[in-house]
């Protein structure tokens, strides 16, 4: 309701303020854009190697209402999944085979990954693009950034400029499993010649494409910015909320082969009769963020900018746990002697986080260099816990607490990165880093070790570490007739997450990371025509992956290998051979490799002594040794147009034993779009997966092995769930502008 007031207000002063001036002439001669997003981002001279995904991309309706990792994933090296099989609320994004947590994403310089676990839930930013101008994505290490450090990629997001013009936009969008999608944006123009106010609300539901996957999903984007020759002053404030049914266990291989792709069996118990139910399992989650951002011009070559921040997370996940031993899995038996041994129970698994940040930064330009400094210090804090809401046959009169966790972190960050231009096209590139980061945890654990007494108790949780990283970065470029040459050398390092202290807890230390990247590239534009090329080496230290090793909690562990590393090329090319029609291609050739790995297996019929199988050379899970796009435009008489997208992703191995039989088989989609633009409306139908392909974008798996059952190291026992894609989807969007 009072995003509703809000945006009741916002047209009010839209339609009512007539007889302000605005134009060019009173616009802010700063862009904020350029002190706090220059700041963190690759400039066009670095020698990075990066991808630009513009205004017209973002807003083009071309994704319909598909997260962001899927409007993405045309770029070279990205992919994109989803639990769901739609691409509406939980979705997760891969770049060169790396996952979310070793991806640094940041709104006008600000991180929002969660520094505990690292990664981005895309979930509480449904529709962002309707609010972004610009992302850059920077592949390898990139130039230093603010946040933990990007050890695949980073995502730079820019956020909407203000608007000197009054506005007022609508979008409605709706299709295939119940999607329904509706966005509004207003905006006052400029009011006495300085003060601007913006702002979105978006609002998407859909039933999903798996078995009780159903989301409601909303975000919001308001703005208001003051612009005074020589500064500006943004204050913003954006966020989401979602409540969606889950599905992360995926559809077995065994269901997919009955002909039952959307089997879900999360929330499955017996009820009092002793007949098969449901009860729901949804993730419920809320995001709010601040941003007060100064920017100005304190002489003819430096500009400056402060950013305070403050990210507000809160949510949790229901999920049924049917028939289990409730002293074993919750360690019940503490509240009292009337609880049964065995029964279903529903679970509540909580966190709420607060995250500080302030970040400053300056850029001085001349003819000769660019300079860029900055520094950053976040406070963060999360408090963990879960309650068991309902158990089968009891009549609780409140919720039992049976964990409760804490967890408190800081990051330090400063960095200075310099462009020299010596002479002609010649560009010399330094980067120097150092980031201190403080973490600690303390409280239980949600998994329970039985003690001399044969109870269950909770796995304490005692963490305190302390990291400094230096992060160099060098590199040479030069643009001549040749076209754009470039090598560039980047080491960063990566702190443990928090499942990875967790997890290990009593079993194993994680140490930190680190990768040493060296990139070097091509590229070349002529008039009808542009071409690039990019190979990269990044070599990892101590990378903390999945070994198959379980911990005293049963929970799989990960573990530092020793060397590890992912190769390949990336290539690029567009012709533009009439003024309607547009071809784009990208393609990633990859080798990813761990060096000297040991898996462990369990084995059923020792548990405490796995069986190991060594490896000289293995693939990395999940790391496809191919990725390919295409994408055609034509652009027809009278504001029609047609769009056909086509991406293939080849095989990825679900563990790092490089088994064919334990794998991801390639797959090869298309979507179709045509649109239609007259005037201030636009229409776009677009049908997704075209040819009806039937494919799983990720997945997981467990295997063992049993002698005693016929279950040997070349034919495992094994559990897996693969997250399976809707064979066809179809969205109608119509937009105006008012």
């Amino acid at each position: 309701m009072k995003r509703v007031l809000f945006f009741s207000a916002l047209v009010s002063i839209w339609s009512t303020v007539q007889a302000e001036a605005y134009g060019e002439g009173n616009a802010a001669s700063v862009d904020l854009g350029e002190v706090v997003i220059a700041s963190t981002r690759a400039s066009q001279d670095a020698p990075m190697t990066s991808s630009i995904i513009g205004e017209e991309t973002l807003k083009s309706g071309l994704t319909g209402t598909s997260e962001l990792p899927f409007l993405l994933q045309l770029t070279p090296s990205v992919i994109g999944s989803t639990d769901n099989g739609t691409g509406i609320g939980t979705t997760s994004l891969r770049i060169r085979g790396t996952g979310g947590e070793r991806i640094n994403v940041t709104m006008d310089g600000v991180p929002l990954n969660n520094p505990e676990d690292q990664c981005v839930f895309w979930a509480n930013m449904n529709s962002y693009s309707a609010s972004v101008q610009s992302i850059q994505i920077q592949r390898g290490v990139g130039t230093s950034t603010n946040g933990s450090g990007a050890f695949g990629a980073t995502v730079s997001m820019e956020s909407d400029a203000p608007r000197q013009y009054r506005h007022l936009g609508v979008e409605t969008s709706g299709g295939s499993y119940g999607t329904l999608s509706g966005t509004v944006n207003a905006g006052t123009g400029l009011i006495c010649s300085h003060l601007t106010l913006d702002g979105r609300f978006s609002y998407t539901r859909t039933d999903g494409y798996m078995d009780r996957t159903g989301a409601r999903l909303g975000s919001y984007f308001t703005q208001a910015a003051w612009l005074a020759g020589d500064f500006i002053v943004k204050l913003k404030n954006f966020g989401g909320y979602e409540h969606t049914g889950q599905a992360w266990n995926g559809v077995s291989g065994n269901m997919i082969a009955a002909g039952k792709r959307t089997y879900n069996d999360l929330g499955h118990y017996h009820n009092d009769n002793g007949s098969p139910a449901t009860r729901p399992t949804t993730d419920n989650y809320w995001q709010n963020v601040t941003h007060l951002s100064l920017a100005g011009r304190l002489n003819d070559f430096w500009n400056a900018s402060l950013t305070m921040s403050l990210n507000v997370e809160s949510g949790y996940y229901e999920d049924m746990k049917d028939s289990v031993n409730l002293d074993s899995k919750f360690g019940l038996k503490r509240f009292g002697a009337g609880l049964p041994e065995k029964a279903s129970a529903d679970r509540h698994k909580w966190v709420d986080c607060r995250q500080y940040g302030v970040f400053a930064s300056a850029v001085r330009k001349s003819e000769l260099m660019e300079l860029t400094a900055g520094a950053s210090g976040i406070w963060y804090t999360s408090d963990h816990w879960g309650d068991i809401a309902w158990i089968q046959g009891q009549n609780l009169t409140e919720k039992l607490r049976y964990y409760d966790s804490d967890a408190r972190k800081a990051d330090a960050n400063a960095f200075a990165k310099c462009i020299l231009h010596p002479a002609g096209g010649l560009s010399l590139f330094a980067d120097m880093q150092l980031r201190h980061v403080g973490y600690s945890i303390g409280g239980s654990n949600d998994k329970f070790i039985r003690d001399g007494n044969g109870l269950y108790a909770n796995q304490p949780l005692d963490v305190h570490k302390e990291f400094t990283f230096f992060n160099p970065k060098m590199g040479i470029s030069w643009n001549g007739t040749a076209g754009n040459l470039y090598i560039s050398y980047a080491r960063t390092h990566r702190e443990p997450t928090r499942n990875n202290y967790t997890d290990n807890a009593g079993t194993l230390e994680p140490m930190p990371e680190t990768l040493n990247d060296i990139e070097a590239g091509w590229s070349k534009a002529g008039r009808i025509w542009h071409a690039g090329a990019n190979l990269y080496y990044m070599g990892y230290r101590d990378q903390l992956i999945p070994t198959g090793r379980l911990s005293e909690i049963g929970e799989a562990l990960t573990e530092n290998v020793a060397r590890s590393y992912r190769k390949g090329i990336e290539l690029q090319c567009g012709i533009m051979p009439a003024g309607r029609f547009t071809w784009e291609l990208g393609a990633t050739v990859s080798d990813n490799r761990i060096l000297d790995f040991t898996e462990y297996i369990d084995n059923w019929d020792d548990e405490d002594n796995p069986v190991q199988v060594h490896y000289d050379r293995t693939h990395i899970a999940l790391s496809p040794w191919l990725t390919a796009s295409s994408m055609l435009t034509f652009d027809m008489m009278r504001g029609l147009s047609l769009s056909l997208s086509t991406l293939y992703v080849g095989r990825q191995f679900l563990d790092n034993s490089s088994c064919r039989e334990r794998s991801i088989a390639p797959y090869c989609t298309s979507d179709l779009t045509v649109a239609y633009t007259k005037g201030r409306m636009r229409l776009s139908a677009k049908a997704g997966n075209i040819f009806g392909a039937e494919y799983a974008s990720g997945g997981w798996i467990y295997s063992a092995v049993s002698e005693s059952s016929g279950y040997t190291v070349d034919n495992r026992y094994t559990e897996d769930g693969l997250f399976v894609n809707a064979p066809h989807t179809f969205i109608f969007t119509i937009s105006f502008d008012l």
